[in-house]
């Protein structure tokens, strides 16, 4: 706030509005700034995209393709792509909505961090609008097919990603994980995805839909990969202050050495009887084929589980509502996303282009807000802290949990069409960004030639075992 934007009138009125005692000493140091916060220099711009052009491939699951300088490091070998909530400097951004376009001048940090790493940052992938969907059937610019499975969807919201990481068009795409948008495509396109510990991997230059759920994370078609990206971009970052306490005792690629037969590990009960039974079977097939190798597998009990789904609708649906409200700017730590998308977010509640599910739910979310707020708030705290408490117990038994990651294999096209079937699709992957443990989804065979995803939940930070988990799973071979 500059000095010459606030009068006298201004901090007096706002005083008497809130119920707060003033002195006229008191608001004439306020008008003089006394409380102004202290200034700093934002980053040294990044590198520029430059030979931008709009994407044209068969799934529809990249935006644009670009070219973007990079160093040498441990990912020179990698083509990447960024969902299209992520800034690359010079690259049009859109949330994958028809009402929304803007070009930042900065990249995210996760971007600069890949190219740093020597990755060919080459694409940005299509997305659910504003991902608050997951199918990749939503987004303003077209659906997202499967490539894996005719007339099925690839998941969502990250559908771009998981698409063109299944299809080979990448080696490798970062999604966001606000309730399993890089858990679903994954399981729905057969490869691998890593949904970090909350706060572990920046979000400066993110467009968030839920704050204190949003995670990045990659997504590739071999767990070895995913370490290898996970490590290259997780990691403090003073742009965001929510990853100041994100260090952690070792990489996620020590995991791919550990030794697996001494891996003790819990099958949710209530995520195996949700699902599909053959979908169950099946990764409870793979789960005891890991524990041929000397691992335990045990049954176990979540307390919460199903209270959790219910708390993130509750959580998720009041913070996007808040952020279209408020022209996209947190109430929280913000990620700093560029003025542009600050500008276009601000027009986007009165856009006709803007999509239909979204203003639904926009409208819908802002008015249970403010009709129950409080008690809203309050329920919905104490699940979350409660079963975050009944994870990390579960997690002093076991090295890790494991689960099916989605109750079926991918829908039809049209199939998901209610509030109740969204709500389905991520039963499996929501309860953990309501708890913030790394989860990671990886391929567990085919049910009708369909892929089915095995999820692996470990400790906060530790995401370490999480690999050592997946890379287990996937030299079990397929029973």
């Amino acid at each position: 706030m500059s000095r010459d934007s606030i009068t006298p009138e201004q901090v007096r009125e706002t005083a008497d509005r809130l119920g707060v005692p003033l002195s006229d000493e008191a608001v004439a140091d306020l008008v003089a700034g006394e409380d102004d916060p202290p200034t700093g220099d934002a980053p040294e711009p990044a590198e520029t995209a430059s030979n931008v052009t709009r994407a044209d491939d068969q799934l529809n699951a990249l935006a644009y393709r670009f070219d973007l300088p990079a160093g040498d490091g441990p990912l020179s070998s990698l083509s990447v792509g960024v969902k299209d909530n992520l800034a690359v400097a010079g690259v049009p951004a859109t949330c994958g909505s028809a009402a929304a376009e803007f070009t930042g001048h900065d990249s995210a940090t996760v971007v600069r961090r890949l190219a740093e790493a020597g990755a060919d940052v080459t694409a940005t992938t299509n997305m659910d609008e504003f991902a608050l969907y997951t199918t990749g059937e939503t987004c303003g610019h077209g659906r997202t097919a499967n490539p894996r499975v005719e007339g099925c969807v690839p998941g969502g919201s990250s559908s771009g990603s998981g698409a063109a990481v299944a299809d080979g068009l990448l080696d490798a795409a970062l999604g966001s994980d606000t309730g399993g948008s890089v858990r679903i495509p994954a399981s729905y396109c057969g490869v691998v995805g890593l949904k970090p510990t909350y706060g572990r991997v920046s979000r400066y230059g993110f467009a968030d839909l839920a704050p204190s759920f949003d995670v990045v994370g990659p997504l590739a078609r071999d767990v070895e990969t995913v370490a290898r990206v996970f490590d290259a971009i997780s990691g403090p970052d003073p742009s965001d202050p929510t990853t100041y306490g994100a260090g952690a005792p070792e990489p996620a690629s020590a995991g791919l050495d550990r030794d697996g037969s001494d891996l003790r590990l819990g099958l949710v009960e209530q995520a195996v009887e949700r699902s599909r039974p053959r979908v169950a079977d099946r990764v409870e097939a793979v789960a005891e084929a890991v524990a041929a190798d000397a691992a335990t597998v045990e049954s176990v009990s979540l307390p919460g589980f199903e209270d959790a789904i219910a708390a993130h609708v509750a959580i998720t649906g009041a913070e996007f509502a808040a952020l279209l409200s408020d022209g996209g700017r947190a109430a929280g730590p913000e990620t700093g996303f560029p003025a542009a998308w600050r500008e276009t977010a601000s027009r986007l509640a009165r856009s006709p282009e803007l999509g239909e599910r979204v203003r639904k739910q926009f409208v819908r979310n802002r008015a249970l807000d403010e009709a129950a707020r409080d008690a809203r708030d309050d329920a919905a705290s104490a699940t979350r802290a409660a079963f975050a408490g009944a994870v990390r117990d579960r997690l002093a038994e076991f090295d890790a949990l494991v689960l099916p990651t989605t109750p079926t294999t991918a829908p039809e096209f049209g199939a998901v069409s209610t509030a109740a079937d969204v709500t389905e699709t991520t039963a499996n992957t929501a309860p953990f960004n309501v708890s913030g443990n790394p989860a990671l989804s990886v391929p567990a065979g085919t049910v009708d030639g369909k892929p089915v995803g095995l999820q692996v939940v470990s400790a906060w930070n530790d995401e370490a075992t999480a690999i050592a988990v997946g890379e287990a799973v996937a030299n079990a071979g397929t029973p």
